[in-house]
C-alpha cells in the first residue's frame, strides 16, 4: 500500500480500490492481527460521532466489495471476519 500515490498491489496484481475502501484496507494495516470492530470503522473511518443511523449494513457491504478485491482471487485469504466481533486482517482464519 502506497499511502501517497493511494495504489495497492497483491504480489503483481494492481488492486482497483474506491476511496473509502482504502481508508478500511489502511485501517486494518494499522490494526493488523487485532479485531476492528464495526463501532471502530464507523467512529474512525466513517467519522460517525453519534450512530443514529445504523451503518453496520455499509460497513458489511463495503467489506464485503473490498475482500472480493483482494482475497478472491488468492488461495490464501488476508481479510477475516470474527464472528459476533468485527475483521482482522492477517491472523487466524474463520
Amino acid at each position: 500500500m502506497d499511502l501517497v500515490t493511494r495504489k495497492v498491489s497483491r504480489g503483481a496484481r494492481s488492486l482497483d480500490l474506491t476511496a473509502k475502501e482504502f481508508d478500511i484496507l489502511e485501517y486494518f494495516l494499522r490494526y493488523r492481527e487485532s479485531v476492528v470492530s464495526r463501532e471502530m470503522l464507523a467512529r474512525d473511518v466513517w467519522h460517525a460521532t453519534a450512530r443514529v443511523t445504523p451503518l453496520d449494513n455499509v460497513i458489511d457491504v463495503t467489506i464485503a466489495r473490498l475482500r472480493r478485491k483482494i482475497d478472491e482471487p488468492y488461495e490464501r485469504k488476508l481479510l477475516h471476519t470474527v464472528r459476533g466481533v468485527g475483521y482482522m486482517l492477517g491472523g487466524a482464519q474463520e
